[in-house]
């Protein structure tokens, strides 16, 4: 489970010539205990069609899981739902 912690508009011309845009999306997780101890910190980008598939808009402070394709890549943000107290 990794925090939203920065996101930034980003555009370039892919290797082919065509222009691509998105966002690039920064990133904390804490860090597994037999690793080490803190937190990491990742970028990654999202195209405009993965960010438009997503069933979610990613905003500051959201919790997601990462879903990598099989190139290590990722492919894809899925929410992870904040617990609720019930009493």
């Amino acid at each position: 489970m990794a925090t939203i912690v920065g996101i930034s508009r980003t555009s370039f011309t892919g290797q082919d010539g065509t222009p691509v845009e998105g966002k690039t999306f920064f990133v904390t997780e804490a860090l597994d205990p037999k690793r080490g101890e803190g937190v990491s910190a990742e970028r990654f980008f999202l195209s405009r069609a993965k960010l438009a598939a997503l069933d979610f808009s990613p905003a500051l402070g959201m919790e997601v899981d990462i879903l990598y394709n099989r190139f290590g890549k990722v492919a894809s943000l899925s929410l992870v739902d904040p617990v609720v107290d019930v009493e």
